[in-house]
């Protein structure tokens, strides 16, 4: 109830959203917009299909809500549905490129879409480093950098988005983190004190512990 109602604002608060049209795809409603929006900033919205989860924008709330839309993306399917009609909905996305998008929803991951036709290559990386649904397999994240060096390598027009980017880094920043813990956590029971010479009063063990959690 409560997705609805947060999906149902960002529909009313479409109207007026986006201002200018700045870029479009050619010869196709589906594909990759910029758009200056009503606080005069520039996002990039990727148009996929008219349901939810289907599309991207590069604006902060889209980021963050998990919804899988945003007004930019409403007030985007409102003008075209206008100007197409029924053509609008009943038209695919006629993917060229390879990509790399977040899925956004009840959990989040990374998802491979491929084109009609991929490459050999490609379709050999899909194999390795993704699942049947297209998602990172959750042991390769550590290994996301040698991901894209081979994607570079067998598709150099491969479309990887920023959200992709940054959800890896956070991943990867809190598994290094958790990492450090578990190893501290390791030396202290071990009896080997890792704030020994760093503070200059001595901790309770649960202080200690907590230390550890707080810096890691």
């Amino acid at each position: 109830m409560l997705i609805e109602r947060e999906i149902a604002a960002r529909r009313e608060r479409a109207q007026g959203a986006v201002t200018r049209i700045l870029a479009q795809p050619d010869g196709d409603v589906y594909g990759d917009y910029q758009i200056q929006s009503s606080s005069n900033k520039t996002y990039r919205v990727a148009m996929r299909g008219p349901g939810l989860f289907d599309n991207y924008c590069s604006c902060p709330d889209f980021a963050v809500d998990t919804l899988g839309t945003c007004k930019h993306i409403e007030a985007l399917l409102l003008r075209l549905g206008r100007r197409h009609g029924k053509a609008f909905e009943r038209g695919t996305f006629s993917r060229t490129r390879a990509t790399l998008s977040l899925h956004y929803g009840e959990i989040l991951g990374v998802r491979l879409r491929l084109p009609p036709s991929p490459s050999p290559a490609v379709q050999a990386l899909a194999r390795e480093y993704f699942d049947e649904r297209g998602l990172l397999k959750s042991k390769r994240l550590r290994n996301f950098e040698k991901l894209m060096d081979e994607l570079r390598r067998a598709d150099d027009q491969a479309v990887v988005y920023s959200d992709v980017l940054d959800y890896v880094d956070r991943e990867n920043e809190i598994a290094e983190g958790l990492e450090l813990g578990r190893k501290l956590l390791g030396k202290l029971r071990r009896g080997h004190d890792p704030l020994a010479n760093v503070l200059k009063t001595s901790l309770l063990p649960y202080q200690v512990h907590g230390a550890i959690f707080a810096s890691c």
